[in-house]
């Protein structure tokens, strides 16, 4: 079978893009842009790997595992040693789930246009039936993560650093497992705030009240249905440039991927409400 270089390359680092992804689902950690950018390339130029001769799978083990490391590095440092050990091990774990799928897949299935060895893959594959795969491994994703977010704790207090801009605000917050409110087409959560403790921090069309459409529209504010047992109603909601969590019981510190949205109603006793599954 002839092998491209730009292609193997090329479906390697998307492989890579998308399971950095799962990653980052299953943790509900943001990891900035370039940091996966760089990442993916790392992981491009290790499907290089798939040259070397089929009898030495301990080297191309250790290296994956060690380009793991590296990978964990790039995402995610600085973070407190045990929590870049947690990623390091859905990192190395969500890799070796994939490779055992495409070894599955080589060893009952063997398509004409697949190749696989020492764990890297090559797919002499079209567009269309990359762009399905993609999507059926992500609500996957999202099903298990769902399946996972149940078994959290709550009733913890928390502190909340919301960085938007060149401004940041510090929220108190209760981790609350009846706030369930996601947003639908993301799929990520919704940290649901008082407005007048992230007044500083808001899009313009929430800090005055905008009815306008298009002033909603051009701030990227999100409307949300929500339903509680007092009744239903829309929260309003924006993505924020960084959201770190920090629980007051021992310091620990989480960046977190979810959405800032403003209550209808006054949060007696704290700033923000969330729900513990947006913690790893």
């Amino acid at each position: 079978m002839v092998i491209y270089l730009d292609v193997l390359i090329l479906i390697n680092f998307y492989i890579t893009y998308f399971i950095i992804l799962a990653v980052s689902v299953l943790t509900h950690t943001a990891i900035p842009f370039i940091r996966k950018l760089i990442a993916c390339l790392i992981g491009g130029m290790s499907s290089l790997v798939i040259f070397l001769p089929d009898d030495n799978g301990l080297i191309s083990a250790g290296v994956k595992v060690l380009l793991c490391v590296v990978t964990s590095f790039v995402l995610f440092y600085p973070c407190k040693k045990s929590r870049l050990v947690t990623y390091f091990m859905f990192l190395l774990g969500t890799n070796f789930v994939f490779a055992g799928l495409m070894l599955c897949l080589w060893l009952f299935a063997s398509p004409l246009n697949m190749l696989y060895n020492n764990g890297t893959v090559y797919f002499d594959i079209d567009i269309l039936t990359l762009i399905i795969s993609t999507v059926l491994s992500y609500f996957l994703l999202r099903v298990i993560r769902k399946a996972l977010d149940k078994n959290h704790s709550a009733d913890k207090k928390y502190c909340i650093s919301i960085l938007k801009g060149n401004t940041t605000v510090s929220l108190t917050a209760m981790s609350d497992t009846g706030n369930s409110l996601t947003d639908y087409i993301t799929g990520l959560p919704v940290i649901v705030c008082n407005k007048e403790s992230c007044y500083d921090i808001l899009p313009n069309s929430l800090k005055y009240n905008a009815t306008d459409n298009t002033a909603i529209i051009k701030d990227k504010v999100r409307i949300i249905p929500f339903s509680t047992v007092g009744g239903e109603g829309m929260v309003y909601a924006f993505k924020a440039d960084k959201i770190i969590v920090s629980e007051n019981s021992d310091h620990e510190s989480y960046i977190v991927n979810a959405l800032i949205g403003i209550s209808p109603h006054n949060i007696k006793e704290y700033d923000a409400v969330f729900n513990p599954k947006i913690l790893v």
